[in-house]
């Protein structure tokens, strides 16, 4: 049996969807096909993938294809060829066919077009007339027959409508790319213009502004499989460049996010992962760039795409989630808020984010911190050749699983912040609230020094301190770390995750000012340590605006004037105002490693930082 899966395993590999490949250097390929065995040795089964109501195809049929790769071709092609389970209902008008959930859109495009040389003949023609009854009018919002006015959720019954009209990135994505492809495969020329449109406009949109579900760790994997699906299907040149285009842009952008397999922040629609292989982003640049201790243990069933297709990222991409260049970068970036695709060339920056890329480690923030209902704004990555990456996040919230975001639920997380950063020293302020400050930390991580003012912890070759403002000294809290490590019935969530718990102690603004630095040895970390005990952030009262000033180990230093929005808040480093405080100030991306002007419509990789220059321009420029 073990020959016979690296039989199919090899040959599916090997025969990827048509197209213009991106050839890689030998070794890149390499690492990525033997990422991809593993993937489907570790997914294969002989049944057992789920059923088919509304989206559970969003995982079940992903399974039954990793399983045709694995060489259960018999089980998994009976199970992607079932009636399903709403045949006669909502999808009689598609011969039984369900082409409305988003997910489960996606998943059939590639059992269509990749696998239909092995569907029963008569099955896949079925699809095909479905398919073209499903696009002969815009499937988006035409009436449905099953339709119930007053049902609640998200099906036809629900919503009136032959497709998915949830409009996340995600999900319009797998809408508009399916939809596509459909109708250019059943000949309805008119659909295949519409929806030709809605792609160019979206693409255009990621080349001035930047995406609305930005650096989604849960959700972007989620929008990369299904521009996969028209990179290797649509047979219109111009089409296939759409799709081209859009993965470059999220690849090399989402590149700086990505660090031995664990996502740094900040991030939009984060739903809380702090460790390695967390959500669909994580997994998806994993099985394309690897350079991760460890592998994982679950998947999305997303990686069939990537698997049986032939777009490879950019160079630049690898080199950016490999970090592949000197420690010390400083990046920023603004972001639109959410459908900025429908109004691109209007759109403001809604978020402003600051990374600055250490030796071993990065740390990220937004100028108003963690947000409601689901921005992380603080998060630092710490790699560890024998340990791998891992997570430091905090937040002013009462939930020890909500650290990354509050995930649309209300009172967990402290209403107005603001954080000033400047490399590897940052402040983070809270207006005043009753939430304590809860902090993720690398299990195991070995508290040095703890003073009146001050906790220094060590994970392998770096130092974190932490100084608190009106709080308490973060100790470690059992009960809340028992709370976090703790999943649905009992079952152990996050093993390498302990949290630490610091309360107010007086009134008034309240927070913390961090240093994380890479310390070799035990004299570096002692001597860091003597200067931090040494320190403490200085707080003053302007007019009402608190202000709060920290010297950091190295003398760096961070002032931060508090705002109640983005246009209070006023950030100096070492007595130089943050870029963002230039008035009118608007860029997607500006600093040492990329580049791209607000309305700019070009991404540039800085030619000085990974060796030579790229440039990924919508439309395309010479």
């Amino acid at each position: 049996m073990v020959f016979q899966v690296r039989i199919w395993i090899t040959w599916f590999l090997a025969g990827v969807a048509g197209g213009s490949a991106r050839e890689w250097p030998a070794d890149l390929e390499t690492g990525f096909q033997e990422r991809g065995r593993y993937v489907i040795e570790s997914t294969t089964r002989s049944g057992r993938y789920g059923n088919t109501f509304f989206e559970n195809e969003k995982k079940a049929y992903g399974w039954a294809m990793l399983s045709i790769l694995g060489g259960e071709e018999e089980a998994a092609l009976k199970f992607l060829q079932e009636e399903d389970n709403k045949a006669k209902e909502w999808n009689a008008g598609t011969l039984g066919i369900d082409y409305y959930p988003a997910f489960t859109l996606k998943h059939q495009i590639r059992k269509y077009f990749h696998f239909g040389d092995r569907l029963d003949p008569a099955y896949r023609d079925r699809m095909k007339r479905a398919a073209r009854i499903f696009t002969e009018k815009d499937p988006y919002r035409r009436p449905h027959p099953a339709y119930k006015p007053g049902t609640p959720g998200w099906t036809p019954e629900a919503r009136n409508s032959w497709v998915d009209i949830r409009n996340t990135d995600n999900l319009k994505l797998m809408r508009e790319t399916s939809v596509y492809l459909l109708a250019e495969e059943t000949g309805n020329e008119e659909v295949r213009q519409l929806y030709k449109r809605h792609l160019e406009v979206f693409v255009t949109g990621l080349h001035q502004v930047g995406m609305s579900e930005w650096d989604s760790e849960n959700y972007l994997g989620h929008s990369i499989a299904p521009l996969v699906n028209l990179h290797d299907f649509a047979k219109d040149p111009e089409v296939k460049t759409l799709a081209t285009a859009a993965l470059d842009w999220i690849t090399v952008t989402g590149a700086l996010k990505y660090r031995q397999g664990v996502w740094g922040g900040p991030t939009k629609r984060d739903y809380n992962h702090p460790e390695a292989f967390g959500g669909s982003a994580a997994m998806l640049f994993w099985l394309w760039f690897g350079d991760a201790v460890g592998k994982p243990g679950h998947f999305e069933s997303d990686e069939v795409h990537l698997l049986t297709s032939d777009y490879r990222p950019p160079l630049a991409a690898v080199r950016l989630a490999r970090k592949a260049f000197a420690s010390g970068a400083v990046q920023f970036a603004c972001k639109p808020g959410l459908e900025s695709w429908t109004g691109y060339r209007d759109e403001q920056p809604e978020f402003r984010e600051t990374q600055y890329f250490g030796e071993g480690f990065q740390l990220g923030t937004l100028w108003r911190g963690t947000r409601n209902p689901d921005v992380n704004g603080f998060k630092i990555v710490l790699e560890s050749a024998e340990k791998g990456a891992a997570v430091i996040a905090a937040a002013p919230c009462s939930d020890p699983t909500k650290l990354g975001s509050p995930m649309y639920q209300d009172g967990l997380l402290a209403d107005g912040s603001a954080v000033g950063q400047d490399r590897n020293l940052a402040i983070y302020l809270t207006a005043p609230a009753g939430q304590p400050y809860l902090f993720w930390m690398p299990s195991g991580i070995e508290v040095v020094k703890r003073t009146s003012g001050c906790v220094v912890g060590r994970r392998g070759e770096h130092v974190v301190a932490i100084w608190p403002i009106r709080l308490s000294v973060p100790k470690l809290s059992d009960k809340l770390t028992t709370a976090a490590r703790t999943g649905k019935k009992s079952a152990e969530r996050w093993p390498g995750v302990e949290v630490w718990e610091a309360k107010r102690t007086v009134d008034g603004h309240y927070g913390f000012a961090l240093e994380i630095s890479h310390a070799a040895g035990d004299a570096s970390v002692e001597a860091f340590v003597q200067k931090a005990i040494e320190l403490s952030p200085e707080t003053d009262e302007l007019d009402a605006r608190i202000a709060v000033s920290m010297t950091g180990t190295a003398g760096q230093r961070v002032r931060l004037q508090w705002g109640a929005d983005a246009a209070g808040i006023d950030v100096w480093a070492n007595g130089r105002p943050s870029p963002f405080n230039e008035p009118g100030t608007a860029f997607v991306y500006r600093g040492d490693l990329l580049e791209q002007g607000w309305h700019g419509g070009c991404l540039e990789v800085k030619g000085e930082v990974l060796g030579e220059p790229a440039r990924f321009c919508f439309p395309p420029s010479d």
